[in-house]
């Protein structure tokens, strides 16, 4: 046995020995420094968003438009992952309110075992993003799982699995919803571009006045209709949101379909 692996083993005979309302609050502070990472990560992808925004609208104004589209996309993939990272952040504030609850009335599987689904969500989202952050989730959730097995009231025959997974879905859309409506406060709405587009094939007849026509059709004859396309113009007309149709052009542009001058 090495020296490390002796350490670890007699850190882990201390932890298990502490009372159960101290480790309980150990895992909360450790979700707290996690929360307050992705605080600091999100300001700083507000900033790299605002410094984006004003290039793209210093091109615009001086009739670059290429480099304002390239500006308006790369703010467009920002905000996606804007939207990720604080949807992240109140879903661990949920989780932290939670264990706070755990802490002060002792009730521990049927509080506790929601909030793992959740961190657990969490983790998986955030990743590819802020990798330290997942990597620390997981060692909460360890804790949290050591927590509801030595209490004695997790057994196979006794875990609602389905109806805590439900649970932390049901948490997990509320602050996806809620990411949404902060995003919109926190950053400014994106130019209209005029997008230049050349049609390299004629779109599918649908029939039935395009009753069942894909959107990336939709865009396409959209695009052959106005032929100074603006995305915000086209958006609108669809019922759809910008983002969506820059996703839209994407994909039409990468199966050969328009060409972006």
């Amino acid at each position: 046995m090495t020296p490390f692996s002796i350490i670890k083993r007699f850190e882990e005979k201390i932890h298990s020995a502490a009372p159960l309302k101290e480790r309980i609050e150990h895992a909360r502070f450790r979700l707290q420094t996690q929360y307050e990472k992705l605080e600091q990560t999100y300001s700083r992808i507000k900033q790299r968003d605002k410094d984006l925004f004003q290039k793209c609208i210093a091109s615009q104004l001086s009739n670059d438009n290429s480099h304002a589209r390239i500006y308006a996309n790369e703010c467009a993939e920002i905000r996606k992952i804007a939207k990720v990272v604080l949807g992240s952040q109140l879903a661990l504030e949920r989780v932290i309110l939670r264990l706070e609850t755990v802490a002060d009335f002792g009730t521990i599987y049927s509080a506790i075992a929601p909030v793992m689904g959740i961190v657990k969500e969490t983790r998986s989202q955030i990743v590819g993003i802020v990798p330290q952050v997942a990597s620390e989730l997981d060692e909460v959730n360890s804790i949290l799982s050591d927590l509801t097995a030595e209490t004695g009231e997790v057994t196979e025959t006794s875990l609602p699995t389905q109806a805590t997974d439900v649970e932390a879905k049901k948490i997990l859309e509320e602050t996806g919803l809620i990411a949404e409506e902060k995003l919109r406060d926190h950053f400014q709405e994106l130019p209209s571009l005029i997008t230049p587009i050349q049609l390299t094939e004629p779109a599918s007849n649908s029939g039935d006045n395009g009753k069942y026509e894909s959107i990336e059709d939709k865009v396409y004859r959209y695009a052959k209709e106005h032929p100074s396309f603006s995305i915000s113009s086209c958006a609108d007309e669809l019922g759809k949101s910008p983002d969506d149709i820059r996703g839209v052009i994407d994909r039409l542009r990468d199966n050969g379909k328009i060409q972006i001058e």
